[in-house]
């Protein structure tokens, strides 16, 4: 348990009256002295104030600044777990470490600034030291340099390097400190990256993400350095951009912690996921406002049409050969994407700001709930009612109305734990990184098939038998889906819908279209033997429907009470030797009104380093990670379509479709 410490001091001034440093009695300001002494007082004082702290600091070097910051966190962390009673003088302490840890670290940024002001003005001054060429004795020559360094005057081309002149020292980009690693560029949404192969390094193909014709506004998400991690060339709250940089900064808190007494089992975060949701994106107390909000993405003007896709590739180059000894190429490469197509066809909403894990509305209505609100009164029931020799006609139908009734949903949380070994992490990052990349693929594919299991669970199941060929067989089954449901709802054709199916459908449906026969030659010949992904997105959007296509698939279900049958939605792995894998006997679509069905985010995705006394027996630590996310849906009906479909390239004048539908 946390008690603050009261020490009598002394203060030590310099000849001109400035405060050195504030000297616990019995203490000397030898190394042997806590990096914190200067912020003991004697009992019954003032804390120390800003400018005090930044005088006792000024002439402490990069490493004693930071045991000061380590020290001061350190401090703050065993305060916030204590039970005591916040006293004033226990708050004047915690404003004191913040003030601490923040004029250090001010300091070390204008000690780098100092470091790099006095490379340059060394490298200037050495540059006027430097021999000139006999053609200059002077230093004035006419202008003219063609650029490569041996023109006769002040021209202004690069050159080359002069001999004698010392070269330049090398300098990280990201960082105005030599060798000092920095970097502070905004990362996208995770889930944003082009799909495909990348190394640990963060190297990413060539292919541009096609967006929608219409994106609503969505969280803007960066990966930021937690407190305490200035010793990875880190300031908090810092922007992360590869995984290598994160790799060495949980490499760096691993070093820190050494030195840190206690804290068995406890999380000391690294780096979290910061999300920024824009305000038509927050949900707050007021129910009506709430109901706008969420309502406002399923309005007309914002559900028509779709856009149509293209992608984009680039090439392969092959490197050449060299005679000298290989070098070592230390990355590891990962195949696989984070994208998360799925979430991003819903609406999304943060809801972490609730303080609740999750959202409660009122129902829709449909129209078709209020059948006995409704009637026909004619002329003749009129002259009947006046008729006293006439029987009464029935009265004029008038439905109740009841309060609609209330839906709740929650979020669930998406974990991710690795263990590494310290060895391991200290004399192979690449590894490391790369095992935390490979772990978000797997991550994000659990994680976007929990929604699809959540959609499907909220959907009403249909089935659609094969009856000539995969593409005729499936926008057969899709027209004749929305033609029932824009029916039954009263929904006209500008009213947008979403539908979410495998992305390895539409190769299916090129092998179609392949396959089929009629084809004679020239472009339509080319069009046939590789239809553009553009143009089967359009087949959907002119039915206005937004097509989303999942990286990932279900697992198969068997026909039963509350169950159809349906193949395994995704492919398992290679044999040695066997056929080419076919495509799944079934296909399985999700489709909904466009806005319905929201994506509640509820959290922040936190990378951090677990420690404990087990762990350091075996010398082992672990890195965390956990999203938390749910599915509300708060339309009328959603739809799960299981299509028995299979890519055979007939027509309906090739085969007899009399015989299969008998079948």
């Amino acid at each position: 348990m946390y008690r603050p410490t009261r020490l009598r001091t002394r203060a030590a001034f310099d000849d001109s009256g400035r405060l050195l440093a504030l000297i616990a009695d019995g203490e000397s300001t030898e190394e042997d002295g806590t990096p914190l002494s200067f912020l003991d007082v004697e009992e019954g004082q003032a804390a120390p104030g800003r400018d005090q702290i930044a005088a006792a600091l000024a002439e402490l070097d990069r490493d004693a600044l930071q045991e000061v910051i380590d020290a001061a966190i350190a401090e703050g962390q065993a305060i916030g777990a204590s039970d005591d009673p916040i006293t004033p003088e226990v708050l004047a302490r915690i404003n004191a470490l913040a003030d601490a840890r923040e004029v250090a670290e001010e300091r070390i940024e204008a000690i780098a600034t100092e470091e790099q002001q006095a490379q340059e003005a060394r490298d200037a001054a050495l540059a006027r030291l430097a021999p000139r060429s006999d053609s200059e004795p002077d230093g004035e020559g006419d202008g003219e340099g063609d650029g490569d360094g041996s023109g006769d005057g002040d021209g202004d081309g690069e050159g080359q390097q002069t001999e004698g002149q010392p070269a330049p020292q090398a300098v990280n980009a990201s960082s105005g400190t030599p060798g000092r690693r920095r970097q502070t560029t905004a990362i996208p949404r995770p889930g944003s990256v082009p799909s495909g192969g990348a190394s640990a390094r963060g190297r990413q193909s060539g292919q541009q993400r096609t967006e929608p014709s219409f994106a609503v506004p969505r969280a803007t998400t960066a990966l930021v350095a937690a407190a305490g991690n200035t010793r990875a060339g880190l300031e908090d709250g810092a922007v992360i951009t590869s995984a290598e940089t994160l790799g060495e900064a949980i490499n760096q808190k691993r070093h820190a912690l050494r030195n840190v007494s206690g804290g068995n089992g406890e999380n000391v975060p690294v780096a979290s996921l910061r999300t920024t949701f824009p305000p038509e994106r927050m949900l707050g107390d007021d129910a009506a406002a709430n109901t706008r909000l969420i309502d406002a993405p399923a309005q007309p003007e914002v559900l028509v049409a779709s856009a149509a896709h293209a992608a984009a590739g680039g090439a392969i180059v092959a490197a050449g050969g060299l005679c000298a000894p290989l070098n070592i190429d230390y990355d590891v490469p990962v195949l696989g994407s984070v994208a998360r197509p799925v979430r991003d066809a819903l609406t999304n909403y943060g809801v972490q700001g609730q303080g609740c894990g999750g959202i409660k509305w009122r129902q829709h209505l449909s129209f078709g709930d209020f059948a006995g609100a409704t009637g026909v009164w004619t002329i003749a029931n009129d002259r009947d009612q006046s008729d006293p020799n006439a029987a009464d006609p029935a009265p004029k139908p008038c439905l109740e109305v009841d309060c609609p009734d209330d839906a709740e949903a929650y979020v669930e949380a998406i974990t991710l734990c690795l263990q590494f070994s310290n060895m391991t992490a200290r004399f192979d990052p690449q590894a490391t990184a790369a095992n935390v990349a490979a772990a978000q693929v797997a991550h994000a594919r659990l994680s976007e098939n929990r929604l699809m299991t959540q959609i499907a669970a909220l959907s009403t199941t249909l089935t659609a038998p094969a009856v000539v060929s995969a593409v005729r067989d499936d926008l057969l089954a899709i027209d004749r889906l929305l033609s029932a449901y824009r029916n039954f709802y009263r929904l006209d054709d500008n009213v947008a819908l979403r539908a979410v199916r495998p992305l390895w459908w539409r190769d299916a449906i090129r092998a179609d279209l392949m396959l089929g026969m009629g084809v004679g030659s020239g472009q339509d010949l080319r069009e046939a033997m590789a239809v553009a992904n553009a143009t089967i997105n359009a087949w959907y959007a002119a039915r206005n429907v937004n097509i989303t296509w999942q990286l990932d698939g279900r697992p198969a279900t068997v026909a039963g009470a509350a169950e159809v049958t349906m193949a395994d939605q995704f492919y398992g792995a290679f044999t040695d030797n066997a056929a080419v894998p076919d495509w799944p006997g079934t296909v399985e679509t999700l489709l909904w009104r466009e806005g319905d069905m929201l994506h509640l985010d509820g959290g922040t995705l936190d990378f951090g380093v677990v420690r404990d006394s087990t762990l350091n027996q075996v010398n082992r630590y672990k890195q965390f990670s956990e999203s938390f996310e749910g599915v509300a849906h708060r339309g009328v009906e959603c739809i799960r379509l299981v299509s028995a479909l299979a890519p055979t390239g007939m027509t309906a004048g090739t085969a007899d479709t009399a015989a299969i539908l008998a079948a």
